[in-house]
């Protein structure tokens, strides 16, 4: 058979031996190269289809080779503390960058006085779920504005209405006057979004798509190179050269805020900003939104209730699609009527045991338990300071601790809420 090959090819039988050799050679590394691309969960560029297409049709197996060369190694994800976000001074970085932002602007209010947002029976209806129920609430200029609730209250829903991602049902919902509908490209472009899972190019650095972002805007030159700069440090992603595809979830979500400062906004809307960040990186932005205020209206969902309490002048609480209070937070606490107990049992059993006759008592507004500690929001402070002791005793059970002061956010909303838990 050899001998026909070679004469067929009029080829040297040494030759078409080489031939075969290299020809099953080439088959064997692009089967190993498919079969390796196959169980690998991320590739070079993010793009599997690419690498199975240049394995088969680029010639002599160098397709298959370049496979091996670049397409799996991809950069590992990178640690927090290679980034710059453990930097001891993340308030001086975002008073920096938003000082490049807003320059000397002090009152961002505009001549109208009109809220920044504003929500008149908003609804919206998904199949059977009624994701947001006759939401009524305004957001004046210059704010700094939480908008609370559990998981599935509706926050994303209505933040992706306001940002003109979604249609509502019924009502309506405005944005520096603009109808949210109907707003065309000049209102967007003074509106900054970041939503609770953002998206990116992986392919590109962050410097890359933070300039791709501004460009979007209308933004180059000295402005844009300025922006990036401040931003990117910021972030503490200066002299980050991995691709975004290889950031952390953490990156990627500070990243995204820095994106969504890139133009300045009038109005800064963020969808659970710190939930995937370290307590670094939460500080980062903590300051960054505290460096706002003042400056630009900035409306934030989130259900970290110490994070709205540090930053936010108001709240809106929502709960099954329902708003049920907006107000300022300092009010909010004091027209709450609740007050805050905290009690130490010398023991964890213990504690249990007196949680389960705390629920019983009409005073109760939430009970929560860490270990041997049950943190009580009560509605009549001293009618509990008189009954727990005597709950204690009655049980036979060694209190270590009884303090009380003013009812948290969290005492407050979990009032609200509902939810008693031990």
């Amino acid at each position: 058979m050899l001998d026909r090959f070679s004469d067929a090819l009029n080829l040297p039988a040494s030759v078409v031996v080489v031939l075969i050799v290299l020809s099953v050679a080439q088959i064997a590394l692009q089967i190993a190269a498919l079969i390796d691309l196959a169980r690998r969960e991320q590739v070079a560029f993010d793009r599997k289809w690419i690498w199975v297409l240049i394995i088969i049709f680029v010639s002599t197996g160098i397709g298959a080779i370049l496979y091996f060369a670049v397409g799996r190694q991809v950069q590992t994800i990178i640690d927090e503390s290679e980034t710059g976000a453990d930097q001891p001074d993340v308030q001086d970085r975002a008073r920096r960058a938003v000082d490049l932002l807003y320059g000397s602007v002090r009152d961002p209010v505009e001549p109208t006085g009109l809220p920044a947002i504003e929500m008149r029976g908003l609804s919206k209806v998904f199949g059977a779920n009624l994701a947001l129920d006759d939401v009524s609430l305004s957001v004046p200029q210059g704010s700094v504005y939480g908008f609370l609730g559990p998981n599935g209250a509706g926050k994303s829903t209505g933040l992706n209405i306001l940002a003109g991602l979604s249609l509502p049902t019924s009502g309506s919902a405005t944005i520096l006057g603009q109808d949210v509908v109907t707003a065309g490209n000049d209102v967007r472009a003074v509106l900054g979004y970041l939503p609770d899972v953002p998206g990116f190019y992986g392919w590109m650095t962050g410097e890359e798509f933070l300039r791709f972002s501004g460009k979007l805007f209308g933004l180059d030159g000295t402005v844009l190179d300025e922006r990036v700069e401040a931003l990117l440090d910021l972030a503490g992603l200066t002299g980050v050269e991995t691709r975004v595809g290889g950031y952390s979830r953490g990156m990627k979500q500070r990243l995204g805020i820095a994106q969504a400062l890139i133009n300045a906004p009038k109005l800064l809307m963020l969808d659970e900003p710190t939930s995937a960040l370290d307590p670094v990186g939460r500080k980062a932005v903590l300051d960054m939104i505290s460096a706002l205020a003042g400056r630009t209206t900035v409306f934030f969902s989130t259900h970290i209730l110490v994070d709205v309490e540090r930053v936010c002048d108001t709240v809106a609480i929502l709960n099954h699609g329902k708003l049920l209070v907006e107000s300022p937070i300092a009010e909010l606490k004091a027209q709450g009527g609740a007050h805050s107990i905290v009690i130490e049992m010398a023991s964890t059993r213990e504690a249990e045991q007196l949680a389960t006759k705390l629920v019983d008592q009409a005073w109760l507004g939430s009970c929560t338990r860490t270990d041997d500690t049950l943190h009580v929001a009560v509605t009549n402070l001293h009618e509990a300071q008189r009954e727990i002791p005597a709950l204690v005793a009655a049980d036979g059970l060694a209190m270590q601790r009884m303090e009380s002061g003013e009812a948290s956010l969290e005492d407050v909303f979990i009032e609200l809420v509902g939810g008693t838990q031990a």
